[in-house]
């Protein structure tokens, strides 16, 4: 079947899709329609009403094109999807596309997509030609309804991590949108405010928290020293330096030898470090806290520092 020019061009910025709708107004008839889709043609249905021009096995970056052109132009994804396309890693996993639409857009349930009517849709942002909600939103969005409280806290320190959104943002996007299964987010965020950017920096705020001992330290601002160095947390009174490190930040982070430099730094400034695996956070809190503890109050003895 032969395409006219107009029609070829529209579903390559479709990805390759086409509605039904789309179809018949560029002047195809039904009958053309159904062989296209039938046995020998060279479509497939991806929706009702939504056709692949291709053969192919379709790709997540299909579904998520037909279940916003199955949602109609004012649709933007949100949640997981969305999150994705901005580069997170740290996201729920989740089998349907998230999208927003007006209330005034009533569409029926499809098994690929979730759609969600709001009172106001968010500006999109196009993200590798995908319209998506803005970033603290798409990651609000991901977490609701989410009872992992270490999942939440690594999708939405990393929004604010990446640089794609701030703590103020994030805190007025909670504030504006629907708090329904969001109960986690609101003390995920608490974290965020307070300068973690990491899960397991908000478990180690966790612990200290129930310290009678230590105050809040400084979380991931530079030492008073030098601008250069910004440890996870810091004791100024007792110049101790909490670094967080993982398996991802030996993976991801500093080399070996970089690590030996940043610590040579830190001794050359007069600053102690106390390195905190998320292991031993979970498998021995009562002995790091007493590390941390016995590391800042042997310095200023007999107060409460921070």
């Amino acid at each position: 079947m032969q395409l006219p020019a107009s029609l070829l061009e529209l579903a390559d910025e479709q990805d390759g899709l086409l509605t039904r709708q789309q179809v018949l107004a560029h002047g195809l008839s039904r009958s053309a329609i159904r062989h296209a889709l039938g046995a020998g043609g060279r479509w497939q249905r991806v929706l009702l009403g939504v056709y692949a021009t291709f053969t192919g096995p379709t790709q997540n970056r299909h579904r998520v094109r037909a279940a916003l052109l199955h949602a109609g132009p004012e649709a933007v994804v949100t949640g997981a999807v969305a999150c994705r396309g901005y580069g997170m890693r740290y996201v729920p996993a989740a089998s349907e596309v998230m999208l927003l639409v007006p209330p005034h857009v009533r569409r029926a349930h499809v098994p690929i997509a979730t759609i969600h009517r709001v009172r106001s849709v968010p500006a999109a942002r196009v993200v590798r030609g995908v319209p998506c909600a803005p970033p603290e939103r798409s990651a609000l969005d991901a977490v609701r309804g989410s009872d992992r409280l270490r999942d939440t806290r690594a999708t939405l320190c990393e929004v604010v991590q990446r640089g794609l959104s701030t703590p103020s943002r994030l805190v007025a996007e909670y504030d504006r949108i629907d708090p329904r299964g969001l109960s986690l987010a609101r003390r995920a965020i608490d974290d965020v405010r307070a300068g973690c950017r990491s899960a397991p920096e908000c478990e180690l705020r966790d612990l200290i928290g129930g310290s009678r001992l230590l105050g809040e330290p400084a979380w991931n601002v530079p030492l008073p020293d030098t601008a250069d160095i910004v440890p996870d947390a810091q004791y100024r009174e007792a110049r101790l330096a909490l670094e967080v490190e993982s398996q991802e930040w030996h993976r991801y982070g500093d080399a070996p030898e970089a690590t030996e430099r940043r610590r040579a730094r830190y001794a050359s400034l007069g600053w102690r470090v106390l390195p905190v695996s998320p292991q031993r956070l979970r498998a021995e809190p009562e002995v790091v806290l007493a590390e941390i503890e016995a590391a800042v109050v042997g310095v200023t003895q007999g107060s409460t520092v921070s």
